[in-house]
């Protein structure tokens, strides 16, 4: 089929026909990490993306990283203050609270309701008002005596990324996008390299079996080198005035900003960190402490009107309804945080703090951050990418042979 073609035509072919199966092998081991989401094929030969496929391994790793050597997390949430709080979410969740306890008094005793007068009504509604602001500072207060008691940081963020595993594929790239792209366009040159060396052996020496050895030898190689370039070395090294170190590394401040920012704006929000506290494993808790403040703020705004209520509807109701008023209350305080969620944010720092403190980390803890993807299935991705190099020497074969 190619008896026409010069002589030197393998010369030129076998060094291409490597640089494009190193290519191919790389791009395909990357997209090996992220993609499918979901497995597919069946039993042993399906196969799952490296990071969704261990999302729950790789979340856990992340956040111990983050809360042992990055975030001090009782000290972030004392930046929090409960007055300024307070007063973010107390008028949100007054009015809430202010509409809550007229609709069920009026839906439960309407008779009663319009029979109390309007003064005494609005004296009430107006009290609710003062109470609620210092409700939310006292259960702040309280949580954050024992915040390790009552936030899940670890569940949190491990929930975050195994609910959503689309979202940890995307912090990896956000981090290491630049070395992914690396080691897909990296395959080219070494393939090229080694290529010209096989090339140049079977010009003098060309048995049928070396084409696919090189091709295993070039498939492997180009995966094993362009993965030491990533991590290794940890520390500058080189000779005079040229340095040397491992591609991520020598990004630790540009990383550290993407890592940071991806956190203080998908996870560790002001909104999500109170929602883990209010809907977390340890929310039963936080309602005790929710439910006996609101009870007492609602004790306090029916002031002159406790012992006329108590009087026309007995003891025992009025104790009934105001439970239920301050279980719809409670319900509402998710919701009215999340309007605070602006000076949450602001007032934790968590995105300058994450920042500040990766920057600051040894390398050897700081490749933590993109090396675990590759740990899990590094030998299989470069037995992979040897398997494919050696189907393409034998292809080669069939052209030069």
């Amino acid at each position: 089929m190619f008896e026409h073609l010069p002589p030197w035509w393998p010369l030129v072919a076998i060094p291409l026909i490597n640089a494009t199966v190193g290519w191919i092998t790389n791009a395909i081991a990357i997209q090996m990490l992220f993609r499918p989401i979901d497995r597919v094929g069946f039993r042993f030969l399906g196969w799952q993306g490296v990071v969704p496929a261990h999302a729950e391994r790789m979340a856990t790793i992340c956040v111990d990283l983050m809360t042992k050597r990055l975030l001090d997390m009782p000290r972030v949430f004392g930046r929090l203050e409960p007055g300024r709080f307070a007063a973010e979410v107390g008028p949100v969740l007054a009015r809430r609270a202010e509409r809550i306890a007229e609709q069920m008094i009026a839906a439960r005793y309407p008779r009663l309701w319009e029979t109390v007068p309007r003064r005494v009504r609005d004296l009430m509604k107006d009290r609710l008002r003062d109470e609620i602001p210092g409700a939310v500072a006292e259960v702040l207060t309280q949580v954050g005596e024992d915040l390790d008691e009552y936030l899940d940081v670890k569940g949190l963020v491990v929930d975050a990324f195994t609910s959503n595993r689309p979202l940890l594929n995307e912090l990896f790239w956000r981090c290491g996008g630049a070395e992914f792209r690396f080691i897909s366009r990296s395959g080219f040159g070494f393939g090229l390299l080694f290529g010209g060396i096989q090339a140049a052996i079977w010009s003098v020496f060309s048995p049928w079996w070396l084409l696919p050895a090189g091709g295993l030898f070039v498939g492997w190689a180009t995966n094993w080198l362009a993965l030491k370039m990533v991590f290794r070395p940890l520390e500058p090294r080189g000779v005079g005035p040229f340095k040397y170190q491992g591609l991520f590394l020598k990004r630790q401040p540009e990383v550290s900003a993407e890592y940071a920012t991806f956190f203080a704006e998908e996870i560790l929000t002001a909104e999500q960190l109170a929602d883990r506290v209010l809907r977390g494993p340890a929310s039963d808790e936080v309602f005790v402490i929710v439910d006996k403040v609101i009870r007492e703020a609602i004790d306090e705004a029916a002031g002159p009107a406790r012992p006329f209520v108590q009087l026309v509807v007995g003891t025992r109701e009025w104790i009934d309804l105001k439970q239920k008023i301050c279980n719809r209350i409670a319900h509402e305080v998710p919701g009215a945080v999340a309007r605070a969620g602006h000076y949450g944010d602001e007032a934790l720092g968590l995105e300058t703090e994450l920042r500040t403190n990766l920057e600051a980390l040894a390398p050897a803890d700081f490749e933590q951050i993109l090396r675990p993807i590759f740990r899990e299935d590094e030998a299989l991705l470069i037995a992979v990418g040897a398997a494919l190099g050696g189907v393409a020497g034998v292809l080669q074969v069939a052209l030069f042979a």
